[in-house]
């Protein structure tokens, strides 16, 4: 039983605050054990019926309190575990007044990681959503927006480096203590407030902005990191560039700082001028770093600094609105990656992490709206859906308007609610205004939760040289949205001979969007002489489930011929998902698996691809990476949505068998093309480079399933030659899903090259964790224990416990139930100390009900055992509740 029952927050009850603080001056004493601090705010009356003040206020002891300079008595407030309230403030009718809070706070029991909190040797804040509330009594909510200035001190020999939001104003020492001034004269909510105090070693740079203004740029890491930030402070001025090129969005203070943590829940912050890291995300370097690491450094840098405008100077009125920040900036950050990647590749990753994270969370008791009607906790809607779908919403609105219409809509955007806190409704008014179109309808993708399903039909009438296309519009229903409107839905459509060439459509242009927007709808298409081969939803132009019947002719012609990346890979991945779905029936009714000779031919064809675009030596940057996306099966989250019920074992299996299958019919051009893109190896972390090694580890995938000497001398050969993390990651995680007699030394000699790297330990971990075999969950257990673990910190958690509950559905579905077992284990460990990364782990038991039998019953089970836990979270009690109503 949870201790107090959660409240349930509606949009529709939304209010203006009655009170806003409009400038706070904080004076901050930092200690690990006591921190003290002296708030002195100028507070507006917004209601003039209102008397009382409510603050919010959580774990921490009041010092004083006085308004207008007047000390209150204790009959003047009271204070309860989430509330400090003052009664009668300011009764003489002043529109505002004064007021002064002393509290103390206790940031080395802060286990939950929000608010201030000890990290090592270092003070570190987490304000968003609600932790600011945990440092000092405030209007904690983002449409309260304030001017700071804050003085922070310490004593210096513990906390040499004092940062705080804004720019410096001023520091000085005063014996062993010193201090530093600070002044962000932005308005900003609560949840951009930030500290940082501890022993760091910095990185400099500079960026000179397109008005030429001076920016300090600086990396702030323990001293065994800092040279890992070099790449981190590359593509922050990367960022900084594009932002101002795409956007003409120019940075607006003197000084930019970012700081590297080990402990932090999330990936990054975004505080204005003071972005806080999980060091995941902004140390890499070759030796450590695998290709993956820095692309995704890349991206989690432009995505936290493009926040400075979608998110900071514009900001969300409410947490329903968080979409609004995060779907656009998400958004922006995709775009960035992709113009200094490649699009085809990037659109392709993109389109995947949705399926298998937010496809499934829509078809959930958890789905919700992009813009939420209700929360119960606030931190449960850090989704996929906020985050992925709602920069796919974005996309679609830029699919409208066209790109020139889109960037002055962002201009007026930024220009007209400057310094405001607005609503997903102000952005696409925003967008209204400067293309003069309704978009009206468009808003159910904001309102209404769910996946859209687009039945497709085709007719060729050749008497009338037409092609007619007849679409129809469904939605699943979702927890409390039974019924759906039509969305607006832009689908742009493509048509291709028998032969692979790219016909001519209306008005002569060889490519169009089709709007649907009504549940059904019919569009001819003329002078089509004959039956063409439909490329529909290019650029995945639409998050929605498509079922467009294609033969395998057809799908293999588009595979081949068709100039849309996305679409040649979605061609590949139907061919896949078929014979996969075949032998998922084949082994639940034991019968015996039918080879495919055809997905045999065009997979080797595939890989032929590597030697003709080698031939004529003109294969760009990225040609090897898309090759490498066109060999990968489907995942398993995706296959799981495409059967009912979900048998993770089944999936397991088919591909596994599918994968052993190809390998075996392609084996000789499968080492052509490893030994080819290994020779290209040196190690840097190029794009060429990179895409080399993402082919070669596709192909090394494939033999590693055949499981012979030739294969397992591969992995040792690349892991004792490692010229980058990427070898010896890869080496060593196909080693870890192997059985081959050397494996735990292996396992055990890499650990203790590494040990020193927290980052490197995390991926040996996961790498162990999501081994498909019944050893693992024991390899698990004892890994708990093991010293390169550590149960506190977030990314070990991630690494190898939610590695083991969300990345090896094959163990953790194990049918005597023990992987449940397991999970509650460690959610009754880790709820007390940090709800956040309990409510991940706890997400793994989403949408039991569409299990097989006999597991999903255990599923079950561990939810209700589960919601009888002593004192639960919020955060783990509104998930649970959820699934088992």
């Amino acid at each position: 039983m949870k201790s107090n029952p959660p409240t349930t927050i509606y949009l529709k009850d939304y209010r203006p605050p009655d009170f806003v603080i409009t400038h706070s001056d904080l004076d901050i004493r930092l200690g690990f054990e006591t921190t003290i601090v002296h708030g002195c705010h100028k507070v507006v009356r917004k209601n003039a019926s209102a008397d009382n003040l409510e603050l919010h206020c959580e774990l921490m002891e009041i010092q004083s309190i006085a308004v207008n300079g007047n000390q209150l008595e204790s009959r003047q407030f009271s204070q309860s575990d989430t509330r400090l309230t003052l009664y009668d403030v300011g009764h003489d009718g002043s529109e505002y007044f004064t007021l002064d809070i002393v509290n103390t706070i206790d940031p080395s029991q802060n286990t939950a990681l929000s608010g201030l909190y000890k990290s090592g040797d270092m003070l570190c804040s987490q304000c968003e959503a609600e932790g600011y509330r945990r440092i000092t009594p405030g209007i904690d909510r983002p449409d309260s927006l304030a001017i700071y200035h804050v003085k922070l001190s310490a004593d210096k020999a513990t906390f040499p480096v004092l940062l705080c939001n804004g720019n410096l104003l001023e520091s000085g020492d005063d014996k062993n203590f010193h201090y530093t001034l600070w002044h962000d004269p932005f308005p900003k909510p609560t949840y951009l407030f930030a500290i940082v105090a501890g022993k760091l070693s910095c990185l400099e740079d500079h960026f000179e902005t397109m008005s030429g203004r001076i920016v300090s740029l600086k990396f702030y890491a323990r001293d065994r990191d800092i040279e890992k930030c070099d790449h981190a402070m590359a593509s922050l001025r990367n960022a900084m560039r594009w932002d101002e090129q795409v956007y003409g969005r120019e940075y607006d203070l003197d000084l930019f700082n970012v700081v590297a943590v080990d402990d932090f829940n999330m990936g990054a912050m975004e505080n204005k001028s003071l972005n806080i890291f999980n060091t995941k995300y902004v140390l890499a370097d070759s030796k450590m770093a695998t290709d993956d690491d820095f692309q995704n450094v890349e991206g989690v840098i432009g995505h936290e600094y493009f926040h400075n405008w979608s998110g900071n100077r514009v900001t969300c009125r409410d947490w329903f609105q968080l979409s609004l920040k995060e779907g656009f900036t998400v958004f922006r950050d995709q775009a960035f990656s992709a113009d200094l990647g490649g699009r085809g590749v990037k659109r392709i990753d993109d389109v995947n992490a949705l399926r298998a994270h937010q496809f499934k969370e829509d078809a959930s008791p958890m789905a919700h709206p992009v813009r939420p009607d209700s929360y119960q906790e606030i931190n449960n809607f850090y989704t996929a859906t906020v985050y992925e779908k709602g920069a796919e919403v974005v996309r679609m609105i830029r699919t409208l308007l066209g790109s020139e219409l889109f960037r002055k809509g962002t201009d007026f955007y930024f220009e007209k609610f400057d310094g405001q806190a607005v609503t997903t409704d102000e952005f696409i008014g925003a967008m209204e205004t400067v293309s003069d179109q309704d978009l009206t309808q468009f808003k159910h993708w904001y309102s209404q939760a769910g996946t859209p399903r687009v039945e497709v039909e085709t007719h060729f009438d050749s008497d009338n040289a037409c092609y007619e296309i007849k679409m129809r519009q469904t939605c699943p229903a979702t927890p409390g949205q039974e019924y759906k409107q039509p969305f607006v839905i832009p689908i742009k459509t493509a048509l291709f001979s028998a032969a692979g060439e790219k016909l001519l459509l209306n008005d002569d242009v060889d490519e169009l969007t089709l709007i649907l927007d009504k549940s059904e709808q019919s569009y001819k298409i003329t002078g089509i002489d004959n039956p063409p081969i439909p490329s529909l939803l290019r650029g995945f132009s639409a998050p929605v489930e498509m079922n467009l019947p294609l033969s395998d002719d057809h799908l293999e012609t588009l595979l081949t011929h068709d100039d849309d990346p996305f679409n040649r890979w979605e061609a590949a991945q139907k061919l896949f998902l078929k014979q996969l779905l075949g032998d998922i029936t084949d082994i639940q009714e034991s019968r015996p698996r039918r080879e495919n000779v055809r997905l045999a031919r065009v997979f080797n064809a595939v890989l032929s691809l590597e030697q003709k675009s080698r031939a004529t030596q003109d294969a760009k940057a990225d040609d090897r990476a898309f090759l490498a996306e066109l060999l990968v099966l489907p995942n398993a989250a995706y296959i799981s949505e495409q059967i009912a019920p979900v048998d993770p074992v089944a999936i397991e299996l088919s591909r596994k068998q599918l994968k052993t299958f190809l390998a075996t019919s392609a084996k000789n051009k499968l080492l052509a093309c490893y030994h080819q893109c290994q020779s290209m190896n040196t190690g840097k972390p190029d794009a060429t480079e990179m895409a080399a090694r993402s082919l070669r580890d596709t192909c090394l995938d494939y033999l590693n399933m055949l499981d012979d000497h030739e294969s397992q001398s591969l992995c040792l050969n690349q892991l004792e030659n490692s010229r980058c993390m990427t070898d010896s990651a890869s080496a060593i995680a196909f080693i870890a899903s192997s059985l081959r007699d050397d494996k735990q030394q292996l396992l055990d000699d890499f650990y203790q090259q590494w040990k020193e790297e927290p980052l490197v330990v995390d991926m040996w971990l996961r790498a162990q964790a999501t081994f498909a075999h019944d050893s693992t969950l024991h390899t698990v257990k004892k890994l708990t224990e093991h010293p390169g673990f550590d149960f506190t910190n977030p990314n070990k958690v991630y690494a190898l416990i939610s590695g083991f509950t969300h990345g090896n559905p094959f163990c953790f579905h194990a049918d005597d139930g023990s992987g449940y077992q397991f999970i509650m284990h460690w959610i009754e460990k880790l709820d007390p100390i940090n709800p956040q990364i309990s409510a991940r782990l706890v997400s793994a038991l989403n949408g039991w009900n569409k299990y097989k039998s006999g597991i999903r019953d255990k599923m079950k089970k561990t939810l209700v055992e589960i919601s009888s836990l002593p004192n639960l979270s919020n955060d783990v009690g509104e998930i649970v509740e959820k699934n088992l109503t």
